[in-house]
């Protein structure tokens, strides 16, 4: 949970939530791993009119 209004649990973990056990949003988002590119495949640009 986190508050965009306030800013709690956004960037480091708010004393306002002693319930929640997770990471704030920041450390979330730094913990998801990147996809694996196909590097082996051919180049593949979406062109949009």
């Amino acid at each position: 949970p986190t508050s965009g209004w306030t800013g709690d649990n956004i960037m480091e973990k708010s004393d306002k939530m002693p319930w929640y056990e997770g990471p704030c949003l920041i450390d979330a988002i730094d913990g998801l791993k990147a996809p694996k590119r196909p590097t082996d495949k051919p180049l593949r640009l979406p062109i949009q009119d």
